[in-house]
């Protein structure tokens, strides 16, 4: 396939490594309205300055890793220009923009994939393969964390801006804790109830948050966000809690499953940069986006269940403002 990538910051760049690393996949052209970014794009990828000359070229398939709220337009002129599209979560900044995303792709018959990461990891998918084989019972209760320094992964000053990322650490890594948890709960849940602010950063977005879901079956999640101005340790632990033991998910780590035999411990990292880490999840989500296109099939996740996770994270931003618990169903 012939590959454009839309933005190259931190992101655009691992894009380019993950399809560099792809067998049958070209990079022909790169597009970023920064001349710095521009000058380490080195050839046989074409250098542009606005991703319409992109376009132009009418590449099979593009990467879009713009800020938050450039992911509507130029998805829709993507698709309108005959590409297939993988997007960097979360699918946009509303759910009315996401539906609008998902009918064009249809209309277009183009294939339109939303890039969760943390579907593709190895830890995670050893986790959900266990709690399918009941290996800690029903699960009854879910906790997830992220604690992140805001500097660690060279973060855009963007992320900061309300006006192109449009919300704060609940819409940019919230969305991947609340897929990974409706993932393993394996339903939507009733409720949202969410808190939040800014203490750490003194920005215009939340850089602390925490959410509070209850499901109709009766199981319930909490989950915790910081982006945190003085360098801190990553954490990004899922923990599952089920009627017969409990296991804990330990991202970019390894996992740890706790039954009455014990605690065993797997160690699924050695001592690789936390950048492969990452490589590694998107080059598991350009094979699924790859397969998908030449199955003729939706590729997993759909982009209705990264959907999903955007309506999540909207009603805990609705609670947020009113202080109550959202209704979703």
């Amino acid at each position: 396939m012939r590959i454009g990538i839309l933005g190259f910051g931190y992101t655009g760049r691992l894009h380019l490594r993950a399809w560099q690393q792809t067998p049958g996949a070209d990079v022909i052209a790169i597009a970023d309205n920064s001349p710095q970014a521009r000058a380490d794009i080195a050839p046989p990828a074409a250098a542009l300055a606005s991703y319409d000359e992109l376009l132009a070229m009418r590449p099979d398939a593009v990467s879009i890793c713009l800020p938050t709220t450039l992911h509507h337009g130029a998805t829709l002129d993507a698709l309108a220009a005959g590409s297939h599209v993988l997007l960097e979560k979360p699918i946009a900044v509303s759910t009315e923009q996401a539906c609008e995303m998902i009918a064009v792709a249809s209309w277009a018959r183009r294939t339109l994939f939303v890039g969760m990461t943390h579907r593709f990891y190895p830890e995670i998918l050893a986790a959900k393969r266990l709690v399918e084989d009941g290996a800690i019972g029903d699960v009854v209760l879910l906790r997830d964390c992220i604690l992140e320094h805001f500097g660690f992964i060279d973060s855009p000053r963007w992320y900061l801006d309300p006006a192109t990322a449009g919300g704060g650490t609940l819409l940019s890594s919230g969305i991947h804790l609340v897929d990974r948890v409706l993932w393993f709960a394996q339903e939507m849940p009733e409720t949202v109830g969410a808190a939040g602010g800014n203490p750490f950063l003194k920005q215009l977005v939340e850089d602390a948050a925490q959410i509070f879901l209850r499901f109709p079956s009766g199981r319930s999640a909490q989950l915790s966000f910081g982006l945190l101005a003085e360098p801190h340790p990553l954490v990004c632990d899922l923990e599952l809690i089920g009627t017969r033991g409990s296991l804990v998910v330990h991202t970019w780590r390894g996992y740890e499953l706790r039954t009455g035999r014990g605690v065993e411990r797997h160690e699924v990292y050695s001592d690789e940069p936390h950048v492969d880490k990452v490589v590694f999840g998107i080059r598991g989500e350009i094979a699924e986006f790859g397969a998908a296109i030449q199955e003729g099939r939706e590729p997993k996740p759909s982009v209705e269940e990264s959907t999903r996770a955007l309506r999540v994270i909207e009603a805990a931003y609705r609670s947020m403002r009113t202080r109550n618990a959202e209704p979703l169903l």
